[in-house]
């Protein structure tokens, strides 16, 4: 019995020991925290970072009456599943979110003045957008008051916003110092040089950078000398990829300096026709490793304000019309006519 008990002395020693042991292992828990292994930063860098972009975003007029009849979803309801799972899903809202009443709503040839009801922000923030694009030629239909509503209602909805009709307070966004989004608004008719500085200045904190821009000429199923000078400004200054909208059709591809140049979406939520190069546009999905960027295409239809993806046979013709209208090498037409991009870094 003796045998197996502890000494006075020994006990003692036992006692200090385990002080010690239980110190040492609660410093060890509070330094791994505080310091996690280099392993876990390394995930961190190479995790893939999923962005969905898509074009002009029109919520009064004839879409506002449908929502008004079938609910704030009903324009997403076909391509919410593809809305999910993304980092960053972007679109331009063509007009602020305000607390004024519609001018448009049962005029169809009204006046092109528009307000959307912040309720529809909750729907968007549900749906898994999180950035809305504020630069663009309708912002301020409701003046300055009406903007700064837009903001205000686009934030206190979870959401965030980027960019500034006059291109003065350009106000970019910023993704865990990764992906940076600057916007721009040719039909302000100033601010390029300060969207030049602004580029240069975000490209030394952000590893890949877009430039949305909101150009071009309405319905030119082409790009113009002035859309491909400014795009090549903003790569020259540092930007990774240029990505319009505004002309309401598709437009082709271009790459300068091996930055892709996508001229124009198309549409994305719209009520200007039946059928035709209105009623289409792309959304595009970038993801971004460690290896490599990856652009994927995916073309839908706008009928009814509701947005459907395209069949196979529809989807085929769109990206062999970008694909034959873009002036990129053989290899990179190929890849457009898959719909799918790969540049390696």
């Amino acid at each position: 019995m003796l045998k197996h008990s502890l000494t006075k002395n020994q006990f003692t020693v036992f006692s200090i020991f385990s002080i010690l042991l239980s110190i040492t292992l609660s410093f060890l828990v509070f330094y791994q925290i505080q310091n996690p292994p280099s392993i876990l930063l390394e995930q961190d860098k190479t995790q893939d970072t999923k962005i969905l972009i898509f074009g002009d975003m029109m919520l009064d007029r004839h879409v506002r009456e449908k929502i008004n009849k079938n609910g704030a979803g009903y324009p997403f309801e076909l391509i919410k599943n593809i809305i999910k799972n993304n980092d960053i899903v972007v679109t331009n809202a063509e007009g602020p979110f305000t607390s004024f009443e519609s001018v448009t709503i049962g005029k169809r040839n009204g006046p092109l003045t528009f307000t959307f009801d912040p309720i529809i922000l909750t729907t968007l923030k549900n749906l898994g957008f999180t950035l809305l694009g504020q630069a663009n030629n309708h912002t301020l239909n409701f003046g300055f008051e009406g903007f700064n509503q837009s903001k205000n209602f686009i934030t206190k909805a979870g959401l965030d916003y980027f960019g500034d009709p006059l291109n003065k307070n350009i106000n970019p966004y910023i993704y865990k110092n990764k992906v940076g989004l600057i916007a721009y608004n040719e039909f302000s008719y100033q601010g390029k040089n300060e969207i030049i500085s602004a580029i240069k200045e975000l490209k030394k904190n952000v590893s890949y950078l877009i430039v949305y821009a909101h150009w071009g000429e309405e319905y030119n199923q082409n790009f113009t000398k002035s859309q491909q000078e400014t795009a090549y400004k903003f790569i020259d200054a540092g930007a990774d990829s240029i990505i319009g909208m505004h002309p309401h059709v598709i437009e082709p591809i271009e790459f300068y300096k091996d930055k892709p140049i996508f001229y124009s979406l198309g549409n994305f939520i719209f009520d200007q026709a039946i059928t035709g190069p209105t009623t289409e546009g792309f959304a595009l999905q970038i993801i971004i490793n460690e290896n490599n960027i990856n652009y994927e295409i995916i073309p839908y239809f706008i009928k009814s304000a509701q947005v459907s993806l395209m069949d196979i046979e529809n989807k085929q013709r769109v990206l062999n019309f970008l694909s034959e209208n873009s002036t990129v090498s053989d290899p990179i037409k190929n890849k457009i006519s898959e719909g799918k991009i790969i540049m390696n870094i």
